[in-house]
């Protein structure tokens, strides 16, 4: 049973922090754009300078960091924790974009990948919050466990 429990989370610590890196990298392969599009969503403070610039620098080197952590499997908690976070922020920020109306491409993945529809941005983001969910339950359940049955590379 904690077999297949460690192959499905390091299946999804793969797969997520493949996504992070991509997103991360293709943000900043078009910084200035990102930085733009951080405005458009109308949530304070980062609608303004300078905080509109602060998070669209600082978010895709963040992306990138904590999914190359969650495929080496460097600080996993902290990691795990991040992406939960950020999986969530990024589904709320889109839901409240819809929700007030506004027609913005997210800018999620750089020129790479656009979501033209809300529908399937936010079915997208609410996957990769359901798997970070995941992550993070399977990581306690491992972590209440008694020290010699934890697998210490997974």
């Amino acid at each position: 049973m904690y077999k297949s429990k460690g192959i499905t989370q390091i299946t999804l610590r793969v797969v997520l922090g493949a996504v992070f890196i991509w997103a991360g990298t293709m943000k900043v392969l078009d910084l200035n754009s990102f930085v733009e599009t951080v405005g458009y969503f109308r949530i304070s403070p980062f609608d303004e300078a300078p905080w509109d610039m602060w998070l669209g620098y600082m978010l895709p080197v963040f992306e990138i960091l904590v999914g190359s952590a969650l495929i080496l499997g460097l600080m996993l908690r902290g990691a795990m924790a991040s992406v939960l976070l950020l999986t969530v922020g990024f589904l709320v920020a889109v839901m409240a974009a819809h929700f007030r109306g506004l027609n913005i491409e997210c800018g999620c993945f750089g020129k790479a990948l656009s979501f033209t529809n809300y529908y399937w941005h936010i079915t997208v983001l609410i996957v990769m919050t359901l798997m970070a969910v995941i992550l993070v339950i399977q990581e306690g359940v491992r972590g209440s466990r008694p020290e010699g049955d934890q697998n210490k590379l997974a």
